[in-house]
């Protein structure tokens, strides 16, 4: 199962996001992570706990109710450039993140992608290339549960330099530890709702482009592949 299938099936819009709280907790593979290497399967299948995948790179997160997800897919002009559309992305999650809550401008990037603060990671993100159409996610620690990462993922097999050797618990951290307290993943999530698209349309600007219909049997076929397995 793809856990970005509802992004993908909406490729015929110019941008199309949707921002949620996990209702239960799931593994999620990025598009080449090994199963075995990356994840305790025994911990996951006691706790009755789903193994999915995303069509983006990057490393295993889990994905519980103290987290908020956030996909994006939209058309963008060139086809390759994705260092360029990793920071903008993340500069606009920041900007909406900062919107509400000042502190959240201490936020940056670091590694490829992860967006942090103080040298541990809030948020990891993930993309997903087709030519033209662009596939973003991002999974934000708000409220963070170390020992369940702990017991679910493994030390993963690929990590940032900046993250040197530190374990699940050391390195990660979360928005209400940035903030102090007070802040929930349901109040992010409204937050993001109505700051993010906002902030990426602005930020993407003119490299927005209307969908490329040529394009659009890939996207189909990746998905009736997907949907196949």
């Amino acid at each position: 199962m793809w856990i970005d299938d509802q992004i993908l099936k909406n490729y015929d819009r110019a941008l199309y996001s949707e921002i949620f709280v996990p209702r239960s907790t799931v593994v999620v593979l990025g598009s080449g992570n090994d199963e075995d290497l990356e994840v305790n399967s025994e911990a996951c299948v006691a706790g009755e706990i789903p193994v999915l995948r995303r069509y983006g790179g990057g490393g295993t997160v889990v994905l519980y109710s103290g987290c908020v997800v956030v996909s994006v897919g939209c058309w963008v002009k060139d086809v390759y450039q994705n260092t360029h559309y990793f920071d903008v992305l993340n500069q606009s999650l920041i900007a909406a993140l900062a919107s509400s809550e000042a502190v959240f401008s201490r936020l940056s990037q670091a590694g490829i992608s992860d967006v942090v603060c103080d040298g541990k990671k809030v948020a990891g993100t993930s993309m997903f290339r087709s030519r033209n159409y662009l596939l973003y996610q991002a999974s934000l620690l708000v409220d963070l549960d170390g020992a369940l990462v702990g017991r679910l993922l493994k030390h993963p097999t690929k990590e940032p330099d900046y993250r040197k050797g530190r374990s699940h618990a050391d390195f990660l951290t979360s928005l209400n530890a940035v903030s102090g307290g007070g802040v929930t993943a349901e109040g992010i999530a409204r937050g993001l709702t109505q700051e993010f698209e906002l902030a990426a349309k602005k930020l993407l600007g003119d490299h927005l482009v209307a969908p490329v219909d040529a394009q659009f049997s890939a996207l189909k076929a990746r998905l009736d592949r997907a949907g196949s397995n």
